[in-house]
């Protein structure tokens, strides 16, 4: 991003012999010691290793001097965040109140790191990436300047990969010119960078669109075959996405900066997608992006990325499934479990279902709503498990009984009956509901008719023992007898 080279500029520009100016002129001594880093009145310090409140107390200390020579005494700070909490601390004062003569310089690429007792004391310029015509230009003048033939369309490609940064763009220059030597073509760079053409991109962003994992798999292994980075093409992925984005949005073809014969490619991939789908997909694929760039298989995360990407696709998104299900006739409703119904003891021996009814009243007549049946209890039991799930999931196994407007559950086991028993009064308010009327309920534990047992008599006290859940659980489902019990 070049920050320390603008702050050394800066620090000329204060220092110069004809200044300050805004344009130092660069033959004056302290233009061309600060040019070779060897002023002595200006400092580059790294931060990274520069990070004990010992070297910032130096560093106080050293200030409080005149500069040996120069106008200004400057401290160029490089990579700032990498200050501990305590060298910042010890900074603050000098910062706040530094002397005329002393001006700090801090170059940082993550400034949220950086107290904001700090950033509230000094002015900020942040740096911007260079367009993409000035970095080709830029490119072009050093070829020139070194008398090697470059193709546009090349320096292009390195401009791109270079991110708007001029060192990393003439890193890869250099490496490419060590390559190719006094000529540079398209070729030379796609074998050097490992770059992927459009066309294995369209194809795999075609193998997405389908889901078609097999096709994914192989275009990988097609890339690693051919020797490329894994990263690097996974970073060319992602802006060939980002170029069908802005197609598929109506974005000006130009914003593509990619070569005409290659649009028709684009578009065809873009067709692939609907609009809604490829956000997503570029929201995945970038989200993905660190973990590929930190991966030690890179291979593997590129993988990994590219199949989530493919399976995303035969995803229903909610808004589907929502439409779906309002459209779709509604699914009969799955039967309730029915409990074991008995009533309460009647006058007329019947036991036909009509004899179950109770008859209706002589000051209430007959209606003709929907309201169930009193003596069956299924619509009751549906509705405590929907509005009570936790407690009608017990309500399985239990024996309704109903006399007049009072409700009776009979269970076999005790832990159930209490269970159900802390929430009656809940129980008795859906009831109420169901029935129209103001019910009560209880809850007990034994059978709907108590019948003796071989050597018990039906007076006998309830035994602990016998009325424990865990020994009632035992009995229900291995078949145990309680035989004798000890205390």
């Amino acid at each position: 991003m070049g920050k320390t080279t603008t702050a050394r500029i800066l620090a000329k520009a204060l220092n110069c012999a004809n200044g300050p100016s805004i344009e130092p002129d660069n033959t004056c001594t302290m233009c061309r010691e600060i040019t070779e880093g060897i002023d002595m009145d200006v400092r580059e310090i790294d931060a990274a290793t520069y990070t004990g409140v010992d070297n910032v107390r130096e560093l106080r200390d050293v200030s409080q001097f005149q500069p040996a020579r120069d106008r200004y005494r400057i401290f160029i700070i490089d990579e700032a965040h990498m200050l501990s909490a305590a060298s910042w601390n010890a900074l603050l004062k000098l910062i706040e109140e530094p002397p005329p003569h002393v001006i700090f310089m801090f170059a940082t690429t993550e400034m949220h790191k950086v107290p904001q007792t700090i950033l509230s004391r000094v002015q900020k310029f942040i740096l911007r990436k260079i367009e993409l015509n000035d970095l080709i230009g830029q490119l072009e003048r050093v070829c020139k300047a070194e008398g090697i033939e470059a193709q546009r369309p090349a320096l292009e490609i390195v401009a791109r990969r270079g991110e708007g940064s001029v060192r990393d763009s003439l890193s890869l220059l250099d490496q490419i010119i060590a390559f190719s030597g006094r000529s540079i073509s398209v070729t030379d760079v796609a074998t050097i960078l490992g770059l992927s053409e459009t066309n294995f991109f369209a194809r795999v962003a075609t193998y997405i669109a389908q889901g078609d994992h097999a096709g994914v798999l192989d275009a990988l292994q097609e890339a690693a075959d051919t020797g490329r980075d894994f990263k690097m093409l996974y970073r060319d992925l992602l802006n060939f996405v980002r170029n069908l984005l802005l197609l598929a949005g109506g974005a000006n073809e130009q914003l593509l900066a990619v070569a005409p014969e290659d649009l028709p490619i684009i578009r065809t991939a873009a067709e692939q997608f609907s609009y809604t789908d490829l956000l997503r997909v570029a929201n995945l694929l970038l989200r993905d992006d660190e973990t590929v760039n930190r991966a030690e298989h890179q291979r593997l995360a590129v993988e990994i990325a590219l199949l989530k990407a493919a399976t995303f696709p035969r995803l229903k998104s909610v808004e589907q499934v929502i439409a779906g299900n309002m459209s779709a006739p509604a699914p009969a409703a799955a039967p309730a479990p029915r409990a074991r119904t008995q009533s309460a003891p009647q006058a007329s021996p019947s036991h036909t279902p009509e004899a179950r009814r109770p008859a209706p009243t002589p000051d209430r007549q007959p209606t003709t709503d929907n309201r169930p049946q009193a003596g069956d209890p299924t619509d009751l039991i549906a509705r405590i498990k929907q509005k009570r799930p936790a407690v009608g999931g017990y309500l399985d196994d239990a024996t309704v009984e109903r006399n007049g407007n009072k409700l009776t559950f009979i269970f076999e086991e005790a832990f159930h009956a209490d269970t159900v028993g802390d929430a009656k009064d809940a129980i008795a308010q859906i009831a109420s509901e169901l029935y129209g009327e103001k019910m009560t309920v209880e809850t007990r534990v034994g059978s709907a008719e108590p019948t003796p047992q071989p050597g018990r008599r039906t007076d006998d006290k309830p035994a602990p023992l016998r009325d424990d859940p865990v020994v009632s659980a035992f009995r229900k489902h291995l078949g145990g007898e309680l035989v004798k019990e000890k205390r």
